[in-house]
């Protein structure tokens, strides 16, 4: 297994080198006007785009299966007691696995994650009603042929170790 973690690395580097680095300060437009959020030119320009984000995975009460969200700070959701009314940032990504893992069920993982895949910009209902305006899949090297454990273990890998 530690062979099949130190292969996806060297595969997620070397496809990391030829995207872009993205960061959350980078989606909107600052400051703030009279129109609301705006999305800057880089963000928009970075759609289809091979890029590379740092975050923390959101915790929430159940896990989401095949993706979960990634936001600039920690944050704890409580679906249950709060139904749609969460702390998520205005700057937030849904994070898809591979396709063949959708039905995977993405453990919390703590602390800073360093992800990279393909970004993809605009209004999307996502299965649960949410709706996304940043996306990032995961490239497909990264995950595929893992099972949930697997998976696990590879995104606790990502993290900054302080």
């Amino acid at each position: 297994m530690l062979r099949r973690m130190a292969l996806l690395w060297a595969l997620l580097s070397a496809n990391c080198a030829f995207g872009q680095t993205l960061s959350f300060g980078e989606f909107f437009k600052q400051p703030m006007g009279s129109r609301g959020l705006e999305m800057t030119p880089k963000l928009l320009a970075a759609n289809g785009q091979s890029v590379q984000i740092t975050g923390y995975m959101v915790q929430q009460e159940l896990p989401a299966l095949g993706h979960f969200m990634l936001t600039p700070r920690p944050v704890r959701m409580s679906e249950s007691a709060d139904g749609d009314a969460d702390d998520l940032p205005a700057a937030w990504v849904m994070v898809y696995l591979d396709p063949e893992q959708k039905d995977f069920a993405i453990p919390y993982q703590r602390g800073l994650m360093e992800l990279s895949g393909k970004l993809s910009v605009g209004r999307l209902e996502e299965s649960d009603g949410r709706v996304s305006w940043v996306r990032l899949q995961l490239e497909t090297e990264a995950t595929r042929g893992m099972n949930a454990f697997e998976v696990a273990n590879y995104l606790h890998s990502l993290q900054h170790i302080h």
